[in-house]
């Protein structure tokens, strides 16, 4: 088994495939990750599963800050709101390199796993049902490998991706900074926090004693100057942190950038090598979900493979049943939040002011909204439910006297910004449904076909 990247998503499913038994090579490119603004923050289902993959000691070693859930900073009308996680558990934060490097010296002294540094996947030259061959270089060296399965976990632009032949639907969204501040100047401690509403989105949490990320989206194209002639972006922030981000564009080391994208690949699976984490599903990181969805990818492949230990391609079906609706969830997720949360049209002012009124009228409501940011609940057509509740509440914003949610004339607007987010969710929604019922359907109609009772080109017409 070869697994191209050696991130949180790469070690994770290395100690998953070693622990059934199977002999890993893990290709890790070396890049310096004290210098990428890349995930930081674990919501507690994806510490969960680091713990069930073995993980246990790292975890505990880690110096991090606990995340009790998130506190969301409306900026008109002023009020936050904090959402908590569910059952008491505790999500971590910490600086992205502590965080990954750990992980990569513990699974590289896995038995049966072997670790090249500096390594990097320059061609796949065969892929089928049978296996991969690929060619890979090491120490200025190239090999060539054979391999019954070859994972991509390099990433959201996966050079693997592309060398498959996977197509890929890409939005770049906005531009990151981040920069570090005194912890001391966020509002609420042991919390995540979201500042929306503003003439810029921002996200900021503590990443170790005394110290605090701060990530800012800007417009495509931004640069740190653009945030120095433009202080006016930051009012969304409580005086104090703004003054602090202020301070720290003139640092040195002063920021850290990186694009927002969406990305979702086509197909998670082809012949025999498949996609995990970011390579299947990226998107942007407000909602901070990108390791839990890689951990859960790598237990989901982990289990497809105990169940079919046989010809790869079943057990990598199997796998794309169980991860793609999760992880087209996320992506769906973190668009629709993005818009309200940054949006300036009324249409997108008046959903805002919606979610401000769900979250406070209805605790059930930001339980579920909670548990769809955590990665806790995987369903399209929660999401889609929950989307069609913010919506109501943002209608009865409107009327409610003196509330935040502004006159009717801000409905129409709110349902042609509504729309077409709605219309695809739900439509991803019933196609979820739809493969559900397939797949339970399927085995027992194969039953009575062997037996000469049905037909399954006729009962699977309409699933093509």
């Amino acid at each position: 088994m070869v697994i191209a990247g050696g991130g949180p998503a790469g070690c994770a499913v290395a100690a998953a495939l070693a622990e059934l038994g199977l002999s890993v090579l893990l290709l890790d490119a070396g890049v310096d990750r004290h210098k990428q603004l890349a995930g930081e923050l674990l919501h507690p289902a994806g510490i969960r599963d680091l713990r069930a993959l073995g993980f246990g000691d790292v975890v505990d070693g880690w110096k991090a800050q606990p995340v009790q859930g998130f506190a969301v900073r409306f900026h008109a009308p002023a009020r936050t709101l904090v959402l908590p996680y569910g059952r008491g558990v505790t999500g971590l934060s910490l600086e992205h390199a502590t965080l990954t490097e750990p992980l990569l010296e513990s699974v590289s002294r896995r038995r049966g796993v072997t670790a090249r540094a500096r390594a990097r996947v320059t061609a796949v030259e065969h892929n089928d049902g049978r296996g991969v061959r690929l060619r890979y270089t090491h120490a200025g060296t190239e090999h060539t490998v054979r391999a019954r399965l070859l994972v991509a976990a390099d990433g959201r632009a996966s050079p693997v991706r592309r060398m498959l032949g996977i197509a890929e639907h890409h939005t770049r969204l906005s531009t990151m900074l981040g920069v570090t501040v005194d912890s001391a100047c966020l509002t609420h401690p042991d919390h995540g926090h979201q500042f929306v509403g503003g003439a810029v989105h921002a996200l900021a949490y503590a990443i170790q004693p005394g110290l605090a990320r701060v990530m800012v989206d800007l417009p495509l194209g931004s640069t740190v100057q653009t945030l120095r002639d433009r202080p006016e972006l930051l009012l969304a922030l409580p005086p104090v942190l703004r003054h602090a981000v202020w301070r720290a564009l003139e640092q040195r080391p002063a920021v850290r950038m990186a694009s927002n994208d969406d990305w979702l690949a086509e197909t998670v699976c082809m012949g025999s090598a498949v996609l995990v984490g970011d390579a299947a599903a990226c998107c942007h990181p407000l909602t901070a979900s990108g390791m839990a969805s890689a951990f859960h990818d790598a237990r989901a492949l982990q289990e497809s493979l105990h169940r079919h230990p046989g010809p790869i391609p079943r057990a990598l079906e199997q796998y794309a049943h169980a991860r793609r609706p999760a992880q087209r969830t996320r992506v769906a997720l973190a668009s629709a939040l993005y818009s309200a949360f940054a949006g300036q049209d009324e249409g997108m002012r008046a959903l805002r002011m919606g979610l401000l009124h769900y979250w406070e009228h209805s605790p059930r409501g930001a339980r579920a909204s909670m548990a769809l940011l955590s990665s806790e609940e995987p369903r399209m057509r929660v999401m889609a439910r929950e989307y069609l509740r913010v919506v109501a509440h943002a209608f009865a914003a409107m009327l409610s006297p003196g509330g935040p949610g502004g006159s009717l004339r801000s409905a129409a607007p709110l349902l042609r910004s509504a729309g077409p987010p709605l219309r695809g969710t739900v439509a991803s929604a019933v196609e979820q449904v739809g493969s559900w019922l397939h797949r339970r359907v399927r085995r027992p109609v194969y039953t009575l076909a062997r037996a000469g009772w049905a037909s399954p080109r006729r009962a699977f017409a309409s699933n093509r």
